[in-house]
This record gives C-alpha cells, sequence and structure tokens, in this order.
C-alpha cells in the first residue's frame, strides 16, 4: 500500500527537472549582474564610429580652410586695379604655388581682365579637393568634397566727394620740400581728381585714356580760409528753387558767403533755419584812414578761384579749378566742413538739380548735367559719401557783423555833391559831427542851407616890429551854403566806403564786429564732423605740417584714427593717393 510505482517517480522526476529549469530560466532574466559591461561595449562601439566621423569632417575642414584661404588671397591679387597681369592667370599662378592646381574648377572676371586703364573689376573663383574617407566608408561614404567659393571687387560706384583744402595765407609758406605748400597740395589735389575721375590704378602725370565711367564720380571742390565763398550761381539757385525751404538774406549783392549759427553745425542740413543770413561785406583788417580792401568774403569776380564748385565731373575741370588756387586770409575749417557736409547732404537735391539745368543761365552750366539726382539720399545703396579735409594749421579767427549792422540805416550821412564831406551823429546829443572840419552841427552836410551865420574876419597892417602893428576887426553876416544835399547811408553803404575800424575810432559809436574764436571753432568742426558720421559719410582728414592742437582736432574728426594723416611736401601727394586706393577699396564679396 505503501509502494510508488515506477512510472509515477519518473513523472514527478520529470515535474521537477520542469520547475528548476523555469525557475532557473526566470532568474538568469531577473539577474541584472554584468549588463552595464554590454552597454559600455554598445557606446564604445558608438563612439569609437562618431570619432571617425569627427576625424573625416576635421580632415574635410581642413583642406577647406587651406583651400579658402588660397582662392581669397588668389581672387584679391586678381581683383586689384593695378594688378596688370591677367586675371585668370594671376589666381591659376596663386594655387600652382599652393600645390592646388589640380583643384581650380572656375574663374570668372568681370570687367578687363588685365590691362592699367581699369575702373572695375570682379573676379569670382570655385575649387574642390576630394577627400578619401577613413571611417565613413563603412556606412557607404568613400570621398567628401571640400570646397571654397569667393570672389572680390575693386572698382569705383557711384561716389559723391567733398574734397576741403585749405587756402589760407600759411599755405603760401614754403614746405618741407622746398616748394610751397599751395603747390604741393595742388598737385596732390590734381592726382587725387585723376585716380577719382579718371583712372584709379595711374598718376595723372603718366597720362593715358580716362577709363572711369561719366557721371559715377562727382567731387565738389571746396577752398576755405576766413570763410567760404559759396558764389552767386549757388546762392541764386538757393532762392531761385522753387522746390527747396531755404532762402538767403540779400542785405548787398557785393559778395556771396554766409554766416552760419552754432546750432547749424549740430546737423548735415545745410542750415536749421529757413533763411540763411548772408555774410556782410566788411573790412575788419585795415586801418581807419585805409579804404577797405581785405574783406572777410571776396568779391565773384575779385577772385573768383575761392569760389566752391560743386559736384565736378570732369579730371580736367578739377585740375583748372586746382591750378588756379591762391592763398590769404585766415582759417576756418569749420566752415569749410560746413559746406563739404551740406553738399552731401539730400536737402540741397532740388538746388544742385537747377545748377545743372543748362537753360536756368542761358546755356552756363554750373554743375555737370550728369548729377542732376545728386546728392543721394543717405541710404542709398549704389552710392557712397566721402570727404577729405585738409588744413595746414588751426582755426583762427572768423569776423562778422553783429545782426544791427548787418543792414537797415546806419549814423553816417555823405553829401550827394562833395565825396569828403561825412557827416556822423551822435544818438546821445542829437548833433551832427563834421570829421572834415572837426565840428559839431545841428545838421548833416548838405543840409544845413539857408542859415544866417557871423564870420569873424580880422585884418592886420605892418610887417616891421619897429613900426608897429596894427589890427583891425569885423564882423560880417552871411548866409550858409552847403553843396548838394545829406543822404544817410545804409550800413552795407558805410562797409563799402569805411573799415570797421573807422566806424569803430566815434566814441560815441558801437564796434560793430565780433569773432569766432579757436576753442568754438574747434567745437563747431567737431560737431559737424558727428552729424556727417552719424549719417554714414566717410571723412578722411590731412594735417599738413601741423601744430600737435591742429593734428588732435583733425584726428577726432576723421571716422577712424586711421583715417586722419600727418603730411609734409615730400608725402602729400602718397597721402592722397592713400586716400584714394582706400576710397577704390578692394573688397570680397562672398
Amino acid at each position: 500500500m505503501f509502494g510508488v510505482s515506477w512510472s509515477n517517480l519518473k513523472s514527478a522526476r520529470r515535474q521537477n527537472w520542469r520547475r528548476a529549469a523555469v525557475n532557473r530560466a526566470k532568474g538568469f532574466g531577473q539577474d541584472e549582474t554584468g549588463s552595464i559591461l554590454i552597454f559600455a561595449l554598445c557606446m564604445l562601439i558608438l563612439m569609437i564610429w562618431s570619432g571617425g566621423i569627427a576625424i573625416d569632417v576635421m580632415r574635410v575642414e581642413a583642406k577647406r580652410t587651406h583651400l579658402q584661404n588660397t582662392l581669397d588671397r588668389a581672387v584679391l591679387a586678381a581683383a586689384d586695379l593695378t594688378q596688370s597681369e591677367d586675371a585668370k592667370l594671376v589666381v591659376t599662378d596663386y594655387f600652382d604655388k599652393a600645390g592646388l592646381a589640380n583643384y581650380l574648377t572656375s574663374v570668372v572676371v568681370t570687367g578687363p581682365t588685365s590691362g592699367e586703364d581699369l575702373a572695375y573689376r570682379k573676379v569670382a573663383a570655385t575649387a574642390k579637393i576630394p577627400v578619401d574617407s577613413m571611417f565613413m566608408h563603412l556606412l557607404g561614404v568613400d570621398t567628401l568634397n571640400a570646397t571654397a567659393s569667393g570672389a572680390a571687387e575693386e572698382g569705383i560706384t557711384d561716389l559723391e566727394i567733398s574734397l576741403i583744402v585749405d587756402v589760407s595765407g600759411s599755405m603760401g609758406q614754403i614746405s618741407t620740400s622746398g616748394k610751397s605748400k599751395l603747390y604741393e597740395l595742388q598737385e596732390a589735389a590734381k592726382d587725387f581728381g585723376w585716380h577719382m575721375l579718371c583712372n584709379p590704378s595711374t598718376s595723372y602725370l603718366s597720362g593715358g585714356n580716362c577709363s572711369v565711367e561719366p557721371g559715377k564720380v562727382s567731387i565738389s571742390l571746396v577752398p576755405y580760409a576766413e570763410q567760404v565763398v559759396a558764389g552767386a550761381d549757388l546762392l541764386g539757385a538757393i532762392n531761385d528753387s522753387t522746390l527747396t525751404r531755404y532762402s538767403v538774406t540779400n542785405e548787398h549783392a557785393s559778395s556771396n558767403c554766409v554766416t552760419f549759427d552754432y546750432a547749424d553745425f549740430d546737423t548735415p542740413l545745410l542750415s536749421v533755419a529757413d533763411e540763411i543770413k548772408r555774410t556782410g561785406h566788411f573790412d575788419p583788417w585795415n586801418d581807419a584812414s585805409a579804404s577797405p580792401s581785405r574783406w572777410t568774403c571776396v568779391a565773384d569776380s575779385k577772385d573768383n578761384w575761392r569760389i566752391l564748385r560743386p559736384f565736378v565731373g570732369h579730371h580736367s575741370d578739377l585740375n583748372y579749378l586746382i591750378n588756379n588756387l591762391r592763398s590769404g586770409g585766415n582759417t576756418s575749417i569749420d566752415i569749410g566742413m560746413k559746406w563739404g557736409v551740406g553738399l552731401l547732404d539730400p536737402d540741397l537735391r532740388p538746388v544742385i538739380s537747377d545748377l545743372a539745368d543748362p537753360a536756368r543761365t542761358g546755356g552756363a552750366i554750373s554743375v555737370d548735367p550728369e548729377f542732376t539726382d545728386r546728392p543721394y539720399d543717405y541710404d542709398s545703396k549704389q552710392s557712397m559719401k566721402v570727404i577729405v579735409l585738409m588744413t595746414d594749421g588751426v582755426n583762427t579767427d572768423q569776423h562778422y557783423l553783429k545782426t544791427p549792422y548787418r543792414y537797415g540805416d546806419s549814423p553816417i550821412w555823405r553829401n550827394s555833391d562833395l565825396a569828403d564831406r561825412y557827416s556822423i551823429y551822435n544818438e546821445t546829443t542829437g548833433k551832427y559831427y563834421y570829421p572834415y572840419n572837426s565840428t559839431w552841427n545841428d545838421f548833416p552836410f548838405g543840409d544845413d542851407d539857408g542859415r544866417e551865420v557871423t564870420v569873424e574876419n580880422t585884418k592886420c597892417t605892418g610887417s616891421k616890429w619897429w613900426r608897429g602893428r596894427q589890427c583891425t576887426t569885423t564882423f560880417e553876416t552871411t548866409v550858409v551854403d552847403q553843396p548838394g544835399y545829406a543822404i544817410q547811408m545804409t550800413y552795407p553803404e558805410v562797409w563799402e566806403t569805411f573799415t570797421t575800424e573807422w566806424y569803430a575810432q566815434w566814441s560815441w559809436l558801437e564796434d560793430p564786429v565780433l569773432s569766432n574764436g579757436n576753442a568754438e571753432k574747434n567745437t563747431r568742426l567737431l560737431n559737424i564732423c558727428d552729424a556727417a558720421k552719424a549719417e554714414g559719410v566717410v571723412i578722411y582728414t590731412i594735417g599738413f605740417e601741423v601744430t600737435s592742437d591742429a593734428n588732435g582736432v583733425m584726428r577726432q574728426c576723421a571716422t577712424t584714427a586711421g583715417h586722419y594723416f600727418n603730411a609734409n611736401g615730400w608725402n602729400i601727394a602718397d597721402t592722397f593717393t592713400i586716400i584714394a586706393n582706400s576710397i577704390n577699396k578692394l573688397r570680397l564679396t562672398q
């Protein structure tokens, strides 16, 4: 009864074995011992794979960087307008010397490929190096390509340049070269004009044909001394134009300068006011006994070389104007700069358009007709505005008339018949002073007619002392009969006839003249420089054998310290050439 059959025992053993196997399988599945090792092995494989890809990419990037640097240098050298070799050969030569000649795929040249008569050139190139992969071939990528492309161009875009030159008295002095400063300036400025208006790659002395496209570059020549002579054409166009808000006062027609207010130097606009004040035509230099001749603003007809010339487009015209420059007077860098900036401001476009119209003055053209649409807007993509400002000294005094003495009736009366019979009114006493006989009178000379006066006459006889001498006095009543009649003079008429020293010598009259000095003029200069730079105008400045004072203010005026040049008689021509090359700047465009 207690016996177990063999078959039952075998069945029980099988079940126990199966349960044990199932338990071992479950335990193995739940056992985490050694799992990190498997994960680490997987990650190691991935890291080796990624590292291999990175190595392949780094090899390609190294090849690409070398290729791109070579290509950039090649296209820059080939696009240089002073480069006389064939542009494509220049690029090929760069790649050949770098051992990369087989990888240059294309070279495209826009403009002349070689030669000196160039105004524009663009060079574009592409290159490709195939790099065999070391690891990525496991992914089926056997070759990677290192590619490079780039383009460089040099040339003249639409340029508006204000060339502002010092023609004060010190420019007549001898420079370090042994020739006058003015002569050295003229030669340098003519060369600059040639580079800009005719041929960027040669000097005007070497001649040759002009290659700059007409209408691309305009140069406004602004000579300055104590004042800038704007000229009758320009001021007349400001008054005549129906599209401009400006007008210029017309107290006189003897000369054509304007007096800017302090606030005008805070803006590139020609003026913040609608009415611009014409500078008085007066002589603050000669003494009281001299006739006026040293004017703060000279007449157009007397010194027409001083007149600013807006928007000149042909180098021969510019050369003529530069050759005619002379020297004399004080120094007003701030006024020169103010006019130079104002001529670049688009607010003046209607005036320039009028000046470029041949019909305006019966066929006489004051501005080249190609420039009717200038000055361009500041944000124009097609143009660049540049100022080149030079001086050989510091700002000195600029004289101007006090407002009450610019126009209106004066206290001076002239006689219609006798040129030397003037009367000067004293408002305090109500009397008129006659300078010709030093007397005070109730009427200006010429208006005191019909009045009876008693004249004392004394006659003496006898000529020897021992005979005695007898004198007899008689009184005679006569009627005053002054010739002509008295005419009250306006202030502009007074300044045409007398110096301001003559006027100020009379104690009962006020000195009519004020002046701006160095400190104020330096501040005004820096203000207008800042206003121009804020609009994107590029400013180059030149100190021509200047003192440290001028050196400092001119450096501050420039766009950067690198845009300022300290020149002398030996290198001023090179300085202008450097500036010309900088304007015709070589640049990578891709």
